[in-house]
């Protein structure tokens, strides 16, 4: 099996732009996801597989990006004993870094490699190659795995060491300020909108002096104008990430008293019926009044 053999499990809006870039590259693609139908666009140019053992089976290099802790936990028991010896699998979801520890623990036991690879970037991004991955794990593993996150669409990636929880920590760092950000926004909205400012001026202002950057450009739109329903990336993610990171926190015994205020406003929104909105939805609860 050569490195240009790739198995990809997950086929969500942030997967598909990737799995294409990675066939337009010249990938030779294994493809499995629950739902089935969410692969047909593919099925002409990569195998789809009925199950996960069958796509082990297949490679030497195995690659998810799915949903949440649970949907990895109960792949894993098939990853870890159907991947070939020193098989690598690459976990790209955001999950909790306890998890990762604990799966990590099962492949050096079971001589298999675990490398954790979280993604920084919206689907757009993904399909503009423009994308920036942590990565964290066996060095070796990492050195080989590059070039395939490259083709993919990775623009930077950064090297959080050995131990592959760790780029799992810093993912959750990142969410966790995009999180703080949009709160900030939405609460400096409300502010000067209280003062009868036009918030569209504001916006212009903070995006092109110290505010130039795109979490504040992008989300800052998004919040303007409150355009929720085309959702990349939605509340109840949102909402499983900012939980993430008060599970973080609370094993090391931290506080993060923001974290608290984004996962009441993101729970508000769910309890909204808000559920699949973009998850910059939950800044409408930060400019209520009090």
């Amino acid at each position: 099996m050569d490195h240009k053999t790739i198995g990809f499990i997950g086929a969500g809006h942030l997967a598909q732009p990737l799995i294409q870039h990675l066939i337009d590259a010249g990938y030779r693609l294994y493809l499995y996801n629950r739902t089935v139908s969410k692969l047909e666009a593919f099925r002409h140019q990569a195998h789809i597989c009925h199950s996960v053992s069958e796509l082990c089976k297949q490679v030497q290099i195995v690659i998810s990006l799915i949903a949440d802790d649970h949907a990895l936990a109960q792949l894993n028991p098939d990853i870890v004993s159907h991947l070939p010896e020193n098989g690598i699998h690459v976990s790209m979801s955001t999950v909790s870094p306890q998890l990762i520890r604990q799966l990590h623990q099962d492949y050096v036991s079971k001589q298999r490699i675990l490398l954790s690879a979280p993604i920084m970037g919206r689907p757009e991004a993904a399909r503009a190659k423009a994308i920036h991955i942590c990565i964290s794990g066996d060095a070796a593993a990492k050195k080989q795995i590059e070039p395939v996150l490259r083709d993919m669409g990775a623009r930077q990636i950064f090297d959080y060491g050995e131990n592959p929880m760790h780029a799992n920590v810093a993912k959750l760092g990142i969410n966790f300020l995009l999180a703080a950000a949009m709160e900030a926004m939405a609460e400096a909205y409300h502010l000067v909108e209280s003062y009868q400012l036009d918030a569209g001026q504001f916006y212009q202002m903070i995006t092109s002096t110290l505010f130039s950057c795109p979490a504040y450009q992008g989300y800052g739109k998004l919040i303007l104008q409150q355009n929720f329903d085309d959702a990349q990336f939605s509340v109840r993610l949102g909402l499983k990430d900012v939980n993430l990171v008060r599970q973080a926190a609370a094993a090391q015994q931290i506080s993060m008293p923001l974290t608290e205020t984004v996962a009441r406003h993101l729970q508000q929104a769910m309890e909204n019926g808000w559920a699949e909105k973009d998850w910059s939805a939950f800044t409408t609860f930060a400019r209520e009044k009090a």
